[in-house]
């Protein structure tokens, strides 16, 4: 088995978790933990951190129906979604990765109130839209995502406390924990294009969206005229990457590709205020 050029970071001493760094061994780690892992795929330095009820799974490469997403940091948090069959069944609770194509720190996350997933990528300074709230970017710019934006904010850091790290990692809009923890140890060793990127977000918490535990929709009797549905993975992780496009786009003047995927639902069925 190939070694690695540099190792992975080291997780903080006495934090009462079990890692695995054999990545022969990884899977087992994390189907012991009732994760089901049928959308991993494993790298030779692949690194598995239990501790609690939450599994962080650094290098893997993540599958959904249409796409891998290489070199990923995935979590999985016990009670974070419904048990059993539903729609949500393997999928991660939040997937961090840089797109290739762009440069762009990308984050799928799943909202613990709810179950529902949303997307977020972080631009750096040098980003003509730095520093904006999502609702001051202008409507003719060229953004077309889920719902439109819902959220701006610089990176949400701070420390992680060490007997809960990975689960504060598992719900943190910001760059990867490897990125966070190499960068505070080995300052002159790694670098990330901006320390402080700003995040620009959507959810899929609206009237013609479903959690994956409601037979109905966010809008009740609105829900069956909006065909309301459970907006997986696969379209999450496509609309995250429409999201970076765009944005890489308004960086360099070009203009803004033609979105991936199947059309947006009306922004104008939200009834005023949101839900």
């Amino acid at each position: 088995m190939p070694k690695s050029k540099s190792s992975p970071a080291r997780r903080p001493a006495g934090t009462g978790a079990v890692t695995v760094t054999d990545p022969t061994k990884a899977i087992a780690a994390i189907s012991q933990s009732g994760v089901v892992t049928n959308r991993l795929g494993l790298t030779p330095v692949t690194v598995v951190t239990q501790q609690g009820g939450a599994v962080m799974a650094s290098h893997v490469n993540y599958r959904t129906r249409d796409r891998v997403i290489p070199d990923a940091e995935v979590f999985f948090v016990e009670g974070e979604k419904p048990a059993g069959d539903d729609p949500s069944l393997g999928e991660a609770d939040k997937v961090a990765w840089r797109d290739a194509a762009t440069g762009y720190e990308c984050i799928m996350l799943r909202e613990p109130n709810g179950g529902y997933l949303g997307g977020y990528v972080g631009i750096p300074k040098s980003h003509p839209l730095y520093g904006f709230e999502h609702e001051a970017v202008p409507a003719d710019i060229g953004i077309e995502v889920h719902g439109g934006l819902s959220y701006s904010r610089i990176c949400n850091e701070g420390p992680s406390p060490k007997r809960s790290f990975v689960l504060t990692e598992s719900r943190r809009i910001c760059h990867t924990y490897e990125v966070h923890y190499k960068q505070a140890t080995q300052a002159g060793d790694y670098r990330v294009e901006d320390a402080h990127a700003w995040w620009f977000g959507f959810d899929c918490n609206h009237v013609y969206d479903r959690g994956p535990e409601e037979k109905d929709g966010r809008g009740g009797y609105l829900s069956a005229e909006t065909a309301a549905t459970y907006r997986d993975d696969t379209y999450v992780m496509r609309e995250i990457l429409n999201l970076a496009a765009q944005l890489k786009a308004i960086a360099d003047g070009d203009p803004v590709p033609p979105r991936e995927g199947p059309p947006l639902p009306p922004v104008g069925l939200e009834p005023e205020g949101g839900w």
